[in-house]
């Protein structure tokens, strides 16, 4: 049921975000790749896909939340107080640490917190994930990061 519930929300903000893209300028001095709204509409139709998807797809068996032990629950409440903490460190730092430190330490942190894998294989992975994030906006898209 929580599937679903957000599955249509996600759908709805996607077409919510799409309808904005499209409203954006089509060409621009740089040719109609250049506008302003493909990014953006196509992250809203993959949103709108993904949900979709995920809206249709086979419902599994799942148990209900009473089953969860209250040990369970406290854990997993102090790894979401973590997690958020974690990520408002990350936002009021942005554009204050360079964007690749930043971004590889913030992405192992809430690896660790939530994975607990091998800490040089979520390392390597943030990192690796970072320059292919600061890659892509840098040098495809032209959009310079914080």
């Amino acid at each position: 049921m929580k599937d679903k519930i957000s599955a249509v929300l996600f759908i709805s903000l996607g077409i919510f975000f799409l309808v904005g893209a499209l409203r954006m300028p089509r060409m621009t001095e740089y040719g109609k790749y250049g506008a302003p709204g493909i990014v953006p509409a196509f992250f809203s139709i993959m949103v709108i896909l993904l949900c979709t998807i995920m809206l249709l797809r086979k419902k599994k068996a799942t148990f209900t939340d009473s089953r969860i032990s209250p040990e369970i629950r406290k854990v997993e409440s102090q790894r979401l107080l973590l997690a958020t903490a974690i990520f408002l460190i990350y936002v009021l730092l942005l554009g204050k640490i360079n964007f690749i430190v930043l971004t590889s330490t913030f992405l192992s942190a809430i690896s660790i917190v939530f994975f607990r894998k091998k800490f040089i294989l979520l390392v390597l992975s943030s990192v690796g994930v970072t320059v292919g994030i600061y890659y892509l906006f840098a040098r495809v898209f032209l959009l310079p990061l914080p």
